[in-house]
């Protein structure tokens, strides 16, 4: 018995991290009191960096390992940061200024309508009859649409948002209760497949449109839809594909039970009727966002309140604050604020160029070189967020360019399988808010995005390295 009860109170190897990870966040932050510390390691007049760098620890470890709910430590960061003054407010709670935090509620908005009106169940219906009938079937099926959509919606938390509800409605239809392995499959995959893919795709996401702007605006480089999408999509956005389908399925495969009633000719309400048409305005709105201008967040909030509209919406008005999980809203908060503290301090710049300068003045071309400038773009990742990686890299660019030899479009297109190879959920805040939606603890998509990692340093940069070098880049 006791050895029963010793065992039930060891801590997992989790929760080691995050306590370790929170130790040390917790060390620096006291350690800066006297600045010493930072001014040996960091250089100048560096409490308030090295108490960001401790509350940027202790935030990335508990996102990571998910030993506390994403929320509470995006309260816990902007608390902490607020508290020690590490930034302007305007910095700190900048995620709620932020257009993504107005997408990702219109999304949670959409998403209650079409499941309270049954929209979605009656979608689900139709694809089951189409749908092979094994659980790999399920997940091409599931990839594939995400993977269409990167095409069409221009936003990756537009595309979360709008299929993470569809995915739930499926899994149920499929026999797949909350909690089971064959729901956590169908979800992880669908935020997969509508975020890692579509970062191949110049238009699809907002690292690459920070990207483009910031190489037009340092270096007058203008990349083109077509090239852009050559290079990037054959291996990168084809690995991220198959790799999506065969890890989910290996970690989660399971029997799907199609519902016995999916026969039934039940007739669409007025209700569906009404939020189909707003569901496809907002699809043709979204898509068509470089023709008339207008933000996808503030589509989304548009269809949120017509979806909401006394007499005409499709919810009551008083659901917007009884009957939504405003958990994944308050989350995008705190990413988007770290990344604006991380960026404010100098946190990334220091980062950058401290990677670089251990690296020496001369890199190299070839593979070395090019898996050299992917691991200085990993390790930005990691200490910030996936926007801020080309908001740092591309002032290095230069730099760059002489340390490898290459010319600066190539240093630049070196950048993209930093965010397309991903670790952890939390480094791509439209993975990490389906899985919120959907209400999938982070730690049980870990060692899949994990093993994605492994895989993806192993084979896709080789190759893709290799395809590059073909198509004139990289030499």
């Amino acid at each position: 018995m006791s050895d029963t009860l010793t065992q039930a109170k060891r801590p997992s190897l989790t929760h080691l991290i995050a306590m370790a990870t929170t130790l040390v966040g917790v060390a620096l932050i006291i350690s800066a009191t006297n600045g010493a510390f930072g001014t040996h390691i960091l250089g100048g007049d560096s409490t308030a960096m090295q108490r960001a760098a401790g509350i940027i620890v202790l935030s990335l470890g508990l996102w990571a390992t998910g030993a506390v709910p994403e929320f509470y430590t995006s309260l816990l960061f902007l608390f902490l940061s607020a508290v020690f003054t590490i930034a302007p407010p305007g910095v700190i709670f900048s995620g709620f200024q932020a257009s993504a935090m107005w997408l990702v509620f219109g999304g949670l908005v959409i998403g209650l309508a079409v499941h309270e009106t049954g929209l979605a169940r009656r979608m689900v219906r139709s694809m089951i009859a189409f749908i092979p009938a094994s659980y790999f079937g399920v997940l091409v099926s599931v990839v594939g649409a995400g993977a269409v959509l990167a095409f069409i919606i221009p936003s990756a938390l537009s595309r979360a948002v709008l299929i993470t509800p569809i995915a739930m409605e499926l899994a149920a239809g499929m026999g797949f209760g909350k909690g089971s392995k064959g729901r956590t499959g169908i979800i992880l995959a669908a935020g997969m497949a509508t975020t890692l893919p579509a970062f191949a795709i110049l238009p699809s996401n907002v690292p690459n449109l920070v990207l483009s702007a910031s190489a037009e605006s340092l270096y007058n480089i203008h990349f083109e839809y077509g090239h852009f999408l050559a290079l990037n999509f054959p291996v990168l956005g084809g690995f991220a594909i198959l790799a999506t389908i065969a890890l989910n399925w290996f970690f989660f495969h399971d029997t799907p039970e199609h519902e016995a009633t999916q026969s039934e000719s039940v007739a669409t309400s007025p209700e569906e009727r009404r939020l189909g048409a707003i569901l496809l305005v907002t699809a043709v709105l979204w898509a068509t966002d470089f023709i008339h201008g207008i933000s996808p967040a503030w589509i989304a909030m548009g269809a949120a309140l017509v979806c909401a509209a006394p007499g005409f919406g499709v919810l009551a008005t008083g659901d917007l604050v009884k009957k939504i999980n405003f958990a994944p809203w308050l989350f995008v908060a705190g990413v988007v604020g770290l990344g604006a503290v991380a960026s404010h301090v100098g946190l990334g710049e220091l980062l950058g160029k401290s990677l670089l300068a251990l690296t020496g003045e001369n890199i190299g071309g070839g593979l070395s070189g090019f898996a050299t400038l992917t691991a200085i773009g990993m390790s930005i990742d990691f200490a910030t967020t996936l926007p801020a990686v080309p908001a740092i890299m591309t002032p290095l660019a230069s730099t760059l360019s002489t340390a490898t030899g290459w010319p600066i479009e190539s240093v630049l297109m070196a950048q993209v399988p930093t965010w397309v190879l991903i670790p952890l959920p939390y480094l791509a805040p439209p993975i990490l808010v389906t899985l919120s939606i959907a209400e999938v603890p982070a730690q049980r998509a870990a060692p899949v995005m994990l093993i994605y990692f492994v895989l993806g340093i192993l084979i896709a940069l080789p190759l893709h390295f290799y395809w590059g070098h073909l198509l004139g880049y990289f030499a």
